[in-house]
C-alpha cells in the first residue's frame, strides 16, 4: 500500500512541473546543476517528495498546504544527506612549512564554515591559487580556528589588511566557482 501510495507521489510530482519544489530546495542548500551531487540529490528530493505525499494527513491533491509541507520535508531529507556525505569527507590539515602542502593528518570537522564545504581537492586547488598571505588567513581559520583580530596579531598585521586577505580570497574562491556563502567566514 505504501508503494503504491509513493508511486502515485511521483507521478503527482512530475504531473504540472512541481519539481520546481525540488530545485527550491536546492537552490536554498546552495546546490548548483554543474556540480557532480546535483543529479543524486535531486533523486533523493523526488523521492522525498513522494514519501511526503505518501505519509502527508488526508489528500496531497486538495490540501493547499500539502507544498510546504512537501518542501519542509524535501529540505530535512537533502540537508540529512549533505551532512551524511560531509562527515565522510577526509578533511585535511595545510601547513604553510610545507613546500609541497602535502596533507599531514585528519582535521576534526567543526560543523560550520570552511571546513564542512570544502574537501581536500577543493582546498588543496585553493590553496595553490592563493597569495602567501591568503594562505595564512585560510589555514588560521581552518587550522587554528583564528577570528581576523588574532590572525592580525599573529602576523603582526593590521585588521584591515587580514580584511583584504579575506575579501581577496573569497574572491579567489568565487572565480574558481565555489558558492558565495561556502566562504563566508565568521568573525
Amino acid at each position: 500500500m505504501k508503494n503504491e501510495k509513493i508511486t502515485n507521489g511521483l507521478y503527482f510530482l512530475m504531473d504540472d512541473k512541481r519539481t520546481g519544489i525540488i530545485y527550491g530546495v536546492l537552490k536554498r542548500l546552495h546546490i548548483t546543476p554543474w556540480q557532480d551531487q546535483f543529479a543524486d540529490l535531486f533523486q533523493d528530493g523526488c523521492l522525498a517528495y513522494a514519501t511526503a505525499f505518501a505519509d502527508f494527513p488526508g489528500d496531497p491533491r486538495t490540501n493547499s498546504r500539502f507544498p510546504a509541507y512537501a518542501y519542509q520535508k524535501v529540505y530535512w531529507r537533502l540537508l540529512d544527506e549533505l551532512r551524511h556525505q560531509q562527515r565522510g569527507l577526509a578533511l585535511t590539515e595545510y601547513s604553510l612549512d610545507d613546500q609541497d602542502n602535502e596533507p599531514t593528518e585528519p582535521l576534526p570537522s567543526t560543523g560550520a564554515g570552511l571546513t564542512t564545504c570544502l574537501d581536500r581537492v577543493c582546498l588543496q586547488h585553493l590553496l595553490t591559487k592563493c597569495t602567501p598571505n591568503q594562505q595564512r588567513y585560510l589555514i588560521g581559520k581552518l587550522h587554528f580556528h583564528l577570528t581576523d583580530r588574532e590572525i592580525a596579531t599573529r602576523f603582526a598585521v593590521s585588521p584591515s589588511a587580514v580584511a583584504q586577505w579575506k575579501r581577496g580570497l573569497i574572491a579567489k574562491a568565487r572565480q574558481l566557482g565555489y558558492n558565495k556563502d561556502e566562504f563566508e567566514v565568521r568573525k
